[in-house]
């Protein structure tokens, strides 16, 4: 059985590191993870050798808070609040504590009798101490269980520095000795300033959350139920597969649903990360997540609770957050020495410092140094808060990926194999030319009547080229592999492939080449050919655009599909691909993925359907379309919601950004501690270079908090889009008018019917079209075009 359940009181990676060895230790428990950042613990364990009251008793006796995940509810604000309070008190009572301890060696009034500064400081200092208690409180419970943490070193410091003074404060007043120094400010400095650096670390790691948080928010607690015609507000926890439900403009949708009423603009990018709201209507499917725009709809559930999608999609994005990468390893283990190794290393500085000089008061402030300034936190959090930075990020983008290993190697891809339908194409067939020989008829209407006969899966892109007719069909008959045969006013026509002509019709096609590839479907009459229609899948509006990208990031890109060679090289031509593998059964795309990466390559397979997930489990990357089958999902590393090959260059250059700030934080945790604890250790101090524990403290802060603060700069805006990427030989132009992606169609038609254009890519968000042209299409023959459309040329890029 695998659980999952929330920790609290964590404090840095050795809290994670001590309650993973611990958890581990219990008979039945096979894995243990915990993620400091999400504040969660994942057990794989058998029930019948151990329960879960186990489990969660042997974190409580750590010192830490422990339930079971979703039981537990914490305010994630709450611990800010506790450590911003702790810190505001502290410092008003460390202003007096500094004046006292400090205040003489500056010329300031002070008592005369040290006596008295020292007596005053302690009770001071002492406050400061309970106030902060709970690093005593954690660092003792954690070195009592052999599972030291950062507040061990922290408590032990402060603890040492305070017994040092007050020590020497009693040997003053029995006149023993007269020390000038004591190190009570310096306690408590160390306490208060750990406490600032918490609380500001702990405000990051909230910010660094927030987009996992905001996703988390969307779905509203009550909606509408539509039920024997009454309207009823209810809990959306009480919804039920079936139920029918009112949206209205600016709600969220709360299902996944059917609508059986109204129209509306959804906007998707909650879950798309593309924020052009979409028209739906009777029939059309809506996802939860989505947000009404305007308009009304009244949706009928499919799935509710924790089986919609926005609710996969959050769970996904938690646990990829959660996850380890395996670039943290070497860091967990470190962690899980690095507070004994620190403590030796203190002890040895003052035994040596003692020894050497015989000074007490240095010995102890090198001593106290060594402690304060080593930062386990820095070291800990190097990685999982990157981690949940991406992921969080890489969700707002539509990107989603299932672990933290996913995101440390997309970056290495250098081979993409995809899928052609729906991951290159929509996927769903369109006529994309068209001649007719016959002026005479209304062709179009004709043919319409013809297709609403028809269940062929053809039949519905013809019709939605022709649009809908009133005409009656006074015969039908279908005729499997072949077409229609059909009588309108006494007239036979017949609709199909060559095998349906009558044999004496000659069929001779203008501009053949044009149909190349493609579906050709005849309308002709018992006499003459009448039209003919080029039907084809066709390739969504950015592939090129994010397959151009690939390129110049050095990818390499194959298309590996199971259609003819001929309809695969019309698309593999269009947007650009360096190879293709055609005709490829189901079972074989297995072996496609195997042969590339036995020639070397680090290959992300990319597909939708349930004939990929064999290759997307076998690849080096799993990359599935959102928009295809579960299994396909199910089967890949990396989930791309919108279902647009833009999200595969986001997820790589992610990935990139992600590894470098990583190895960044990394190399500053190892590189800050290499030499933080030398210097503390009084290594300079032979050229007059030392630290104080209170400027120890204060650089362990700044640590932590320098590795928090650089991860969240994945979060930032991206410096250059990868979407649209074009070559250097193709134009660009800005088309006003452009509303919705009925006028992305309308201008996509328009331009591809001007004789010399290809590759015709419109995007509706920057109002552009890019497109390669001959020397014999003029901008007049394009402006014409566009305005023939309905829509304004205003700008040639």
């Amino acid at each position: 059985m695998i659980k999952k359940f929330t920790i609290g009181k964590m404090t840095c990676s050795a809290c994670s590191a001590g309650i993973e060895r611990n958890v581990k230790k219990l008979n039945g428990v096979n894995s243990v993870t915990v993620s400091l950042m999400a504040k969660e613990m994942t057990v794989d364990f058998s029930p019948e050798k151990v329960s879960v009251e186990n489990i969660i008793a042997t974190v409580v006796k750590l010192g830490y808070t422990a339930g079971e995940y979703g039981k537990v509810k914490e305010n994630k604000y709450g611990e800010a609040k506790k450590l911003k309070n702790r810190f505001i008190i502290s410092l008003i009572i460390l202003l007096p504590l500094m004046y006292l301890c400090m205040g003489k060696m500056l010329g300031a009034p002070v008592f005369n009798d040290d006596r008295v500064n020292f007596t005053l400081s302690a009770v001071l200092a002492l406050v400061i101490l309970i106030i902060n208690k709970k690093f005593f409180i954690s660092g003792i419970k954690a070195l009592k269980n052999l599972s030291p943490n950062m507040d061990t070193l922290v408590s032990l410091g402060a603890a040492s520095a305070y017994v040092y003074s007050l020590v020497m404060t009693v040997l003053l007043y029995l006149g023993v000795v007269r020390p000038e120094h004591n190190f009570f400010d310096s306690s408590a400095m160390v306490v208060t300033l750990v406490t600032l650096g918490k609380w500001l670390e702990e405000l990051s790691k909230i910010r660094t959350g927030d987009a996992i948080d905001k996703l988390g928010k969307l779905l509203p607690k009550t909606v509408t139920l539509i039920k024997d015609g009454v309207e009823s507000t209810v809990l959306t926890s009480e919804l039920n597969v079936g139920d029918v439900i009112l949206l209205k403009a600016g709600e969220y949708v709360a299902v996944d649903g059917v609508v059986v009423e109204g129209r509306a603009g959804i906007d998707k990018s909650a879950i798309t990360g593309e924020s052009i709201p979409e028209e739906v209507t009777a029939g059309a499917q809506v996802s939860s997540g989505s947000i009404l725009k305007d308009g009304y709809l009244k949706l009928k559930a499919k799935t509710v609770g924790e089986q919609t999608l926005f609710n996969k999609i959050v769970e996904i994005v938690k646990t990829a957050g959660a996850s380890k990468a395996p670039i943290q390893k070497f860091a967990d283990k470190v962690s899980g020495v690095f507070v004994p190794v620190v403590t030796t290393l203190a002890v040895i500085t003052f035994i040596i410092w003692i020894l050497v000089t015989g000074d007490l008061y240095r010995a102890f402030n090198f001593g106290i140094s060594v402690l304060v300034i080593s930062c386990p936190c820095a070291l800990g959090l190097a990685t999982p808060v990157a981690v949940m930075a991406a992921t969080g990020k890489s969700a707002s983008l539509g990107v989603l990926f299932k672990d933290a290993e996913a995101l440390q190697n997309a970056c290495k891809i250098n081979c993409v194999l995809l899928d052609k339908t729906a991951t290159i194409t929509v996927g769903k067939p369109k006529v994309t030319d068209y001649l007719e020989f016959d002026n005479g008829l209304d062709i179009k209407a004709v043919v319409s009547a013809l297709e609403s006969k028809s269940s062929h899966p053809l039949a519905d892109c013809v019709i939605e080229f022709c649009g809908k007719s009133n005409l009656e069909v006074d015969e039908f008959e279908y005729i499997t592999g072949k077409g229609i045969v059909g009588k309108l006013n006494g007239v036979k026509y017949y609709l199909g492939n060559r095998e349906i002509l009558p044999n004496d019709i000659e069929v001779k096609i203008k501009n053949e080449e044009k149909f190349y590839g493609k579906t050709i479907l005849y309308f002709a009459s018992d006499n003459s050919l009448i039209a003919v229609f080029g039907v084809a899948d066709y390739v969504k509006e950015d592939s090129k655009g994010a397959i151009l990208s690939l390129h110049q990031s050095g990818i390499k890109t194959v298309m590996v599909t199971g259609d003819n060679k001929s309809a695969a090289m019309r698309i593999a031509k269009e947007v650009c691909i360096d190879d293709l593998e055609a005709e490829v059964l189901p079972q074989d795309k297995y072996a496609v993925v195997e042969k590339y990466k036995k020639d070397g390559y680090f290959v992300a397979m990319v597909g939708d359907g349930i004939n990929d997930s064999p290759a997307l489990k076998s690849a080096d990357i799993g990359i599935a379309m959102g928009t295809g089958t579960d299994i396909a999902i199910d089967s890949a590393d990396v989930v791309i919601a919108n279902g647009s090959l833009t999200g595969l260059n986001n997820a790589i250059s992610l990935s990139k950004k992600a590894i470098k700030i990583i190895k960044q934080n990394l190399f500053w945790a190892f590189f800050y501690n290499a030499i933080g604890i030398p210097v503390a250790a009084g290594a300079l101090a032979f050229i007059g270079v030392t630290l104080t524990p209170a400027i120890a403290s204060a650089c362990m802060c700044l640590s932590s908090l320098f590795v928090v603060t650089n991860a969240l700069r994945i979060s930032g805006k991206n410096k250059k889009s990868t979407k649209n990427q074009v070559s250097e030989n193709s134009v660009v132009i800005k088309v006003d008018g452009m509303m919705c992606m009925h006028c992305v169609n309308r201008v996509t038609t328009a331009l591809n019917e001007i004789e010399g254009v290809s590759n015709v890519s419109v995007d509706l968000k920057k109002k552009t079209a890019t497109f390669e042209k001959d020397s014999s299409v003029t901008v007049e023959i394009i402006k014409s075009a566009i305005e023939n459309a309905g829509y304004k040329l205003t700008k040639v890029i």
